[in-house]
């Protein structure tokens, strides 16, 4: 049997990517790791392994995370960064 998409190196990259952009708009916005965590309901060490690209979050999270740094899911999402 044959997968649609097997590339989990690619998968790892986007990942980082997705984490860098989160940790850029938090420094931004002045917000601490702590300040997300406690707006979103979560543990910081969670918040902390997706900014390093460790954790896969869902989408309900991205979602949340959109709303905190008041951008789009599709801009969040986005593997470019464009500030």
């Amino acid at each position: 049997m044959s997968t649609l998409y097997n590339n989990e190196m690619q998968d790892s990259e986007y990942l980082k990517r997705i984490g860098t952009k989160l940790r850029i708009l938090r420094s931004l916005k002045n917000y601490s790791q702590d300040y997300i965590a406690n707006k979103l309901g979560i543990d910081k060490s969670y918040y902390s392994k997706v900014e390093r690209g460790i954790t896969n979050p869902t989408l309900l999270y991205i979602k949340h995370l959109a709303e905190v740094f008041d951008v789009s899911v599709s801009d969040l999402v986005d593997a470019k960064i464009n500030f």
